[in-house]
Parts: C-alpha cells; sequence; structure tokens
C-alpha cells in the first residue's frame, strides 16, 4: 500500500491545460514553490461572522467594506485612465520619432548601399561595352550657325534693311 502512495504523489497532476486554436494542448504544472503556497493559503480559516462577538464583527465589517471599496476604486480609476487616455507614456511621441528616425537611417543606408552596388555594375557594363563597340570616326564636322534677333520694346518705324533673317540648312 504504501508504494501505491508513493507513485501517486509522484505523478503529477497538470494544474491547467491549455488549447490553442490550432488544436494543441499544452499542459501546466504547479510548481513546488507553488504547492508551498497553496499549503499556506490552505492555514487561512475562513471567519464565519454570526458568531463573532460585537467588537469583531463590527472591526470585520469594516475591513470587509475597506478592502471591497479599495478594489472598486481600484477598476474604475483604470478605466477612467483608460478613457481619458492617461496610460500611455509620458514621452511616447519622443520614442516613436526615434525609432521613426531609426528606420529612416537604415532605409537610407540601403538605399545608399544599393545605389552603389547598381554603379558599380553600371561602370562594369559601360567598360566591357565600351571595350565592345568601335566608335567610329567622324567624316567631317557640322555646324550650324543661328543667330537670334531680338526685337527692342520700342517701335521703330524705320526697319533695318541689313536684316535678312538666315536659313538654317538641314
Amino acid at each position: 500500500m504504501e508504494d501505491f502512495s508513493r507513485k501517486r504523489v509522484r505523478e503529477k497532476v497538470p494544474r491547467r491545460t491549455i488549447f490553442f486554436a490550432n488544436g494543441e494542448t499544452m499542459e501546466e504544472y504547479s510548481t513546488d514553490e507553488e504547492e508551498e503556497e497553496e499549503a499556506l493559503k490552505t492555514d487561512v480559516i475562513t471567519v464565519d461572522s454570526s458568531k463573532l462577538t460585537w467588537g469583531p464583527y463590527v472591526w470585520f465589517q469594516m475591513w470587509r467594506m475597506a478592502t471591497s471599496t479599495v478594489s472598486v476604486c481600484d477598476y474604475m480609476g483604470e478605466k477612467l485612465a483608460s478613457l481619458f487616455g492617461i496610460t500611455t507614456p509620458k514621452y511616447q511621441y519622443a520614442i516613436d520619432e526615434y525609432y521613426r528616425m531609426k528606420k529612416e537611417e537604415e532605409e537610407e543606408e540601403e538605399e545608399n548601399r544599393l545605389a552603389e552596388a547598381a554603379e558599380r555594375r553600371f561602370a562594369e557594363q559601360d567598360d566591357q561595352h565600351s571595350a565592345a563597340v568601335e566608335q567610329p570616326e567622324a567624316s567631317g564636322a557640322t555646324f550650324i550657325n543661328i543667330s537670334i534677333d531680338v526685337e527692342p520694346d520700342c517701335h521703330l518705324s524705320a526697319t533695318d534693311a541689313n536684316r535678312m533673317p538666315s536659313s538654317i540648312p538641314s
């Protein structure tokens, strides 16, 4: 009989079982520290208020009202803080700005790295292309003379006979 009781003590029962959406389960076992805490919790004696005398009864009821009032105030304080938006950190804007600047710097560094790599590839291709293709020699230089005549703001009644529009050869 002693072997059976020892075997039973060694076999741990999961404290709770967690079910995941994908069908997997995880069993959570209690640790030795939690077992000691549970033993201490069982030592707490529940009070039957109907059997108390007047002094301890009043003290018990005041203590119960005070703890429940503090719990209600704590709950309402959290809800009001959440409603008014004062649960966010005081300098969250500075934290967000820091991360935004850090992200921009990383993007800029990545962009510069890619641009340098593209320039190197282009230079390599340009070197290969210029070595492979021979440029033809120019047979003759063609010059086009263009003259632009600007009319003055004041209108002259006499036209200049020396001015003739030049034609552009094509």
